[in-house]
């Protein structure tokens, strides 16, 4: 059976075109694929909070004596998976507010200390920016030292929000200024942080 030379000619060109197609797509989906990147970052640091909700003190609290500001420290543990939603959870420790009281010659303090136990949801709004939103329960710790030392800790539901802004030094790590709402919103106590935050990617999967 006689086949042409421009047949043979005719399967030649379309059998190349089809093996450079081919090549072609394996090319363009190679680039185009985004290795997914799973981290576990951990934000741990500290500053100063301020409490801002009302103050009842008892009728033997000194009311000029009342301290609003004190040291705030902030751990929290955040998974990053491929989107911009991220999930976490956070912990760390603010002295609410302390006072002085006084009866006569015996004198003492009171203090309310908060351990926050939340889960926090977060995201980018702008490069650099992060929003921070958390709800779950704080540790509510008061101490009263007059005459003897009582203890005494209640769960008050809350919830806070913070906003950020990171500056990194590298992939894997990075310096974050926040400013934060903490809300025991149960038994109405609230105060606002600003801190400094060292944030470390420490596992990528």
């Amino acid at each position: 059976m006689y086949i042409s030379k421009h047949k043979i000619l005719t399967v030649a060109t379309l059998a190349i075109l089809s093996v450079n197609f081919l090549y072609a797509q394996t090319i363009v989906k190679t680039d185009t694929i985004i290795p997914r990147q799973h981290y576990f970052v951990l934000h741990i640091g500290g500053g100063f909070s301020t409490y801002i909700a009302p103050i009842n003190i008892s009728s033997i609290g000194l009311p000029n004596s009342i301290k609003r500001n004190s040291a705030a420290f902030t751990a929290r543990l955040m998974w990053y998976p491929n989107h911009k939603l991220r999930l976490g959870f956070e912990t760390g420790y603010a002295n609410f507010y302390s006072y002085k009281v006084s009866n006569g010659n015996k004198k003492g303090s009171v203090n309310l200390n908060a351990i926050p136990l939340l889960i926090v949801w977060s995201m980018p709004i702008v490069k650099r920016v992060n929003i921070f939103a958390g709800f779950g329960s704080y540790i509510l710790a008061s101490q009263l030292n007059y005459n003897g030392i009582v203890n005494a800790s209640i769960f008050s539901l809350g919830s806070n929000i913070a906003l950020s802004y990171t500056i990194e030094f590298s992939k894997r790590a990075g310096i974050a200024a926040e400013a934060k709402w903490m809300n025991a919103f149960e038994t109405k106590d609230a105060a606002l942080s600003l801190q400094l935050q060292l944030i470390w990617k420490f596992i990528q999967l």
